[in-house]
């Protein structure tokens, strides 16, 4: 006699969006190479080892790289001095 077994797989939460990437930025002091705003204004980020820059770490490679000021995010961040 055979039994069968039915199990329940959970299910995951889908994006609002089809084939939505995740956008993971984080920002990164030190430039090794020179590069340019990913924004498409087309300014440059600096080789130098003190600059802060924005990366999407969730794109394919090469990660695009933002000026603080060009990041997707830049503004939403209500950070406490103090």
């Amino acid at each position: 006699m055979q039994h069968s077994i039915s199990y329940q797989t959970p299910e995951r939460p889908t994006p609002n969006t089809p084939n939505a990437a995740v956008s993971r930025l984080r920002t990164v002091t030190g430039n090794r190479f020179p590069r340019k705003c990913a924004c498409g204004c087309g300014s440059g980020i600096p080789r130098d080892p003190e600059v802060r820059y924005v990366v999407d770490f969730g794109a394919p490679r090469p990660y695009p790289a933002f000026t603080r000021e060009h990041s997707p995010d830049f503004g939403s961040y209500r950070g406490h001095v103090g």
